[in-house]
């Protein structure tokens, strides 16, 4: 046998334990985020997918929760036997990476990690590393180690041609309940062009690799810092959205996030006033929205009594369904809830608080829900125990819907009183600014255009 933490010469089979563990992942993903996927699907074979890192464990979650296959991932070493979720780690299959980094790590283990990869590719399986070598909250692609191009080019070289797919991971508030991630996976990345370059010129062909995978991940990225930049890129995205009528499609937000955020790089390096200027504007105008209540799309709705009338019946008829359950989850589950919150501040970094958050409240709840349904069993019997952890399973999950739709009837009530207050003339100034605003934006996109193609 192999010690803990070990990679065996060919890859362990993904075992049931194994779909367990990512099972778990699945669930606890789609229920901490609402989870989006973009892009093309996964083709059959073997497969190298190389992402970005923001978010430590949640990354490989959110990857093999919409991938459509089978991933197995290279992690740093370390995972296997220091950190609390080690055991899942092991059982989940991942292949462990001795790291120079790492202190105490015996790199020399590294060929270990390499024949399970390649024994893994040569059984056409899907293999997921993270080229920038570790997590991070800068919001940009960190440079990227050259181990993915290496395994790749080798692999092709043995007869056994890998397939490379990036996947964009992007995150609107890494560490927020019920935020939005998508995962966009990229076109599969050719590079049969350069399998003669690396039988003479194995460093060439390795670096030509690299910036090809890059410069392929940074297409599928919306690069910004998390805390400020980033809720900056998308209150822009949103003004110039409304102002253009553009459809909800996700693909064109991820892009136009990508393109603005380019825009605020390259103009804090090259015109930092001009940025600064536009951020004023874009900030007071959101604030006069502020001051009426109103959101982005607010401003072009024109909603008739009637319209309002019928909204009020329908929603009016499901709330006496769905504020009841609303109201007794958020009571029965605030002490977890609160639990969660608190214990997410004690991660060491931003990167890493979702995970808190997620192992954290999966655990907390999981425990809550088992302590209420013991209560009852001891209290009324086993039958009242076994009803109760069903019943209190199913509240957990049918209130948290619950609460999030009757959210939603909340705002547009709001909405419908805050435009019935706000003079159509402040809503024409309003209009008019944002248009402003929309037309500077497009000015910035095309002087970064014109910057990058000269």
């Amino acid at each position: 046998m192999n010690p803990p933490g070990a990679a065996s010469k060919t890859p362990a089979p993904l075992t049931p334990p194994s779909r367990w563990v990512w099972g778990f992942g699945n669930l606890a993903m789609r229920v901490f985020y609402r989870v989006e996927r973009l892009g093309h699907d996964l083709p059959a074979g073997a497969l190298l997918l190389v992402a970005n890192h923001p978010n430590t464990l949640v990354d490989p979650a959110v990857i093999q929760a919409t991938a459509g296959r089978r991933i197995r991932f290279l992690g740093k070493s370390t995972l296997f036997e220091k950190h609390p979720l080690g055991p899942l780690i092991r059982l989940s299959g991942t292949i462990p990476v001795y790291r120079k980094m790492d202190a105490g790590v015996d790199t020399s283990r590294n060929v270990e990690m390499f024949a399970a990869v390649k024994a893994a590719l040569a059984a056409d399986e899907a293999i997921c590393l993270f080229p920038e070598g570790l997590s991070h909250s800068s919001g940009r692609l960190e440079p990227l180690r050259t181990g993915a191009a290496r395994m790749v080019l080798d692999s092709g070289a043995n007869g056994h041609p890998v397939t490379i797919v990036p996947v964009g991971l992007n995150f609107d508030r890494v560490a927020r309940f019920r935020s939005r991630a998508t995962a966009v996976f990229g076109r599969p990345l050719d590079c049969a062009d350069l399998e003669g370059l690396y039988a003479t010129d194995e460093q060439a062909a390795v670096r030509q690799l690299t910036d090809r995978i890059e410069q392929r991940l940074r297409r599928l990225l919306v690069e910004a810092e998390p805390r400020q930049d980033l809720p900056m890129v998308a209150r822009a995205d949103r003004l110039y959205a409304a102002a253009r009528g553009a459809p909800s499609d996700p693909r064109q937000r991820i892009e136009r996030r990508r393109l603005i955020a380019e825009g605020m790089a390259v103009l804090r390096d090259e015109d930092p006033e001009r940025l600064a200027a536009i951020v004023a504007r874009i900030d007071d105008y959101h604030s006069r929205l502020g001051r009426f209540g109103l959101r982005d799309p607010d401003v072009d709705q024109r909603i008739s009594f009637r319209a309002a009338a019928r909204f009020t019946l329908r929603e009016g008829l499901l709330a006496l369904v769905l504020a009841p359950v609303a109201l007794v989850s958020m009571a029965v589950f605030a002490p977890p809830y609160w639990f969660t919150g608190r214990l997410s501040r004690w991660a060491p970094d931003l990167q890493s608080r979702a995970t808190w958050q997620v192992i954290g409240g999966a655990l907390t709840y999981s425990v809550w829900i088992g302590g209420l349904a013991a209560v009852a069993g001891v209290r009324a019997g086993a039958p009242a125990g076994a009803l109760a952890l069903v019943g209190l399973t199913a509240l957990a999950f049918g209130g948290m819907r619950a609460v999030e739709r009757e959210a939603g009837i909340l705002r547009a009530v709001r909405t419908f009183l805050a435009l019935r207050q706000t003079p159509l003339r402040t809503r024409a100034g309003l209009r008019r600014e944002r248009a402003a605003l929309a037309e500077v934006l497009e000015e910035v996109r095309a002087w970064v255009e014109r910057r990058t193609t000269t």
